[in-house]
């Protein structure tokens, strides 16, 4: 039984991280929709905007790496379930020492 289910998280595995790679961008759009959205405001002084942006890197647990008065950067390792089905081991050693974070640089205009 157990070996019938590791021949099948392969397969799954793959399918999950293609399936990940395909919405990346819908991802990416619900931060780009929200800062524009943020930037647009005609009502929000610079320091609010920066506020904003901090809450939606929190909310979204992200680290906020560094900030001023007119950037804020914020970083998150972002695990991938696909991969972690096709190798457990591997992986897990992979994310915890060498994959780079998700870096997300906001610039007041």
């Amino acid at each position: 039984m157990t070996t019938i289910l590791l021949m099948l998280l392969l397969p799954i595995g793959a399918l999950f991280y293609r399936n990940e790679r395909k919405n990346k961008g819908k991802y990416q759009a619900v931060f780009d929709d929200y800062i524009k959205k943020v930037d647009e405001n005609p009502d929000f002084t610079n320091i609010q905007k920066i506020g904003h942006v901090r809450e939606l890197f929190l909310v979204n647990r992200y680290e906020v790496t560094s900030q001023s008065e007119d950037e804020i950067i914020g970083e998150r390792k972002i695990l991938s379930m696909g991969l972690l089905m096709m190798g457990l081991f591997i992986y897990v050693f992979y994310f915890f020492f060498f994959q780079k974070p998700h870096k997300i640089v906001y610039k007041i205009k």
